[in-house]
């Protein structure tokens, strides 16, 4: 694994969570009238578009639990860590409820931050990823 490979795992799973938020967006903003038809104040359009497209990629996080503290912490694989249930031999790892709240508030966190870094939108994350890539190819050609 080269020292990229880290860095394209993070901005692919974010461009990937993104775009998925912003298919929602897009369909919560066509269902809505005052959303989908040009209002006379644009700004006041695009900034409640704009708000539901962050609360769609806060819900998005937190119902996939795309916590950005365990993706940061397994950048070999981190569409392993998506889920709330982790299995382990088959069942479910129990843990006391103190631990428990304290992992779960945790997770919220950590889930509101990776919502709020897809608020971004996929776009901007494929275009990090794209500089990322084609930074690694020259650097491959230049050194072998």
């Amino acid at each position: 694994m080269d020292a990229f490979t880290p860095l394209v795992n993070l901005f692919a799973i974010l461009t990937a969570l993104s775009l998925a938020a912003e298919r929602i967006t897009n369909i919560v903003k066509l269902r809505s009238k005052s959303l989908r038809d040009k209002a006379e104040d644009e700004k006041d359009r695009e900034r409640r578009i704009t708000s539901r497209a962050l609360l769609v990629s806060l819900v998005v996080a937190l119902v996939v639990k795309a916590d950005f503290f365990e993706i940061l912490s397994r950048l070999d694989a981190p569409w392993e860590t998506l889920g709330w249930a982790r299995m382990q031999a088959g069942e479910l790892v129990r843990t006391s409820a103190v631990s428990s709240v304290g992992k779960f508030a945790y997770a919220v966190v950590g889930c509101l931050l990776t919502g709020f870094a897809m608020g971004f939108g996929s776009k901007f994350w494929h275009d990090v990823l794209g500089v990322l890539l084609d930074t690694r190819k020259k650097i491959k050609r230049s050194v072998g």
